[in-house]
């Protein structure tokens, strides 16, 4: 979880300024966009469904 609740936030492991996506936590969501394109959309979790996506990441269900 970010330090502070509804600003926009990198990954620690971002480095010179590449593509990422910023994500931001609410009271009632999880929301993530592209650093470089905000304007181009977001996507809103509920914070349930983002617990579940970090969950598959850590267990290697995204790995390629």
């Amino acid at each position: 979880m970010p330090l502070q609740s509804n600003a926009w936030f990198l990954p620690r492991r971002t480095t010179n300024g590449g593509t990422c996506v910023e994500t931001k936590f609410t009271d009632d969501a999880v929301h993530v966009r592209n650093n470089l394109r905000p304007d181009a959309g977001t996507a809103v979790f509920t914070h349930e469904e983002w617990a579940v996506f970090v969950a598959g990441v850590k267990d290697g269900d995204y790995d390629l």
